[in-house]
């Protein structure tokens, strides 16, 4: 796997920001998209739902506070009791692992 740059972390943010939508787009639009649409959606879900339900309910309430809540990373830091130090790094993390359960890379 190649070394993610600072823009493949902005892509899988937005594609942890935009789970449920990718998630309805898959199941309400799927017979109207190319098949490499569905292809790269179907990947990028199953991807983001693999990494979900393998997490630590540590990191599980960080993808919900961070992605799908839009939490400050001093709010997510007060109510977890982490530093913002060990929010990035388990962003990183948790995004390394998307690009690679996904076809990202």
């Amino acid at each position: 796997m190649r070394a993610l740059k600072s823009f493949d972390y902005k892509i899988l943010s937005g594609y942890m920001e935009n789970y449920q939508t990718l998630v309805d787009e898959y199941k309400t639009q799927a017979s109207q998209m190319t098949e490499q649409r569905y292809n790269r959606v179907n990947s990028i879900v199953k991807g983001i739902t693999q990494v979900y339900n393998n997490a630590t309910l540590q990191e599980q309430q960080l993808i919900n506070m961070l992605w799908w809540n839009k939490q400050p990373y001093d709010i997510i830091a007060d109510v977890l009791g982490i530093t913002e130090y060990t929010i990035k790094h388990a962003r990183a993390v948790i995004l390394r692992r998307v690009a690679k359960r996904s076809i990202y890379l």
